[in-house]
């Protein structure tokens, strides 16, 4: 097997997985740049397709609990009722190292339905 061929199947990564916590680290900077606030990110999944990954997250306070969008630049989309929970990133590796490529805070929708034809991303990422 030729190694310098990227990985070409679908990977769950795990906490314990090489890039996990290095993507969680990139993926969190904008989140906190549109919430202008820190954040912890609850992990619903994380997986990889080759240079690809593709996060999708709970939005939680640096204690884990609940974010108050009250003190975000959010907060009257939040009362409204039109803010989730929610943050998805799509990333790409360069490298060594991992960029975000689209993000989206608080969707309504599945906001990232069309990341794989905007950003030629494998649909494989996202259950397509």
């Amino acid at each position: 097997m030729n190694s310098s061929f990227p990985q070409t199947t679908l990977q769950a990564l795990q906490p314990d997985d090489a890039d996990y916590a290095a993507i969680l680290d990139v993926a969190r900077i904008p989140a906190e740049q549109v919430l202008t606030l820190p954040i912890s990110l609850h992990v619903d999944s994380l997986d990889r397709y080759g240079a690809w990954a593709f996060l999708l997250a709970q939005l939680r306070a640096p204690d884990g609990r609940r974010l108050d969008f009250s003190r975000t630049p959010l907060a009257e989309q939040a009362a409204a009722g039109g803010l989730s929970d929610v943050y998805a990133a799509l990333l790409k590796q360069e490298g060594a190292q991992w960029r975000i490529v689209a993000h989206v805070v608080g969707p309504g929708d599945v906001a990232w339905e069309s990341w794989p034809q905007d950003h030629g991303a494998p649909a494989a990422l996202f259950g397509q």
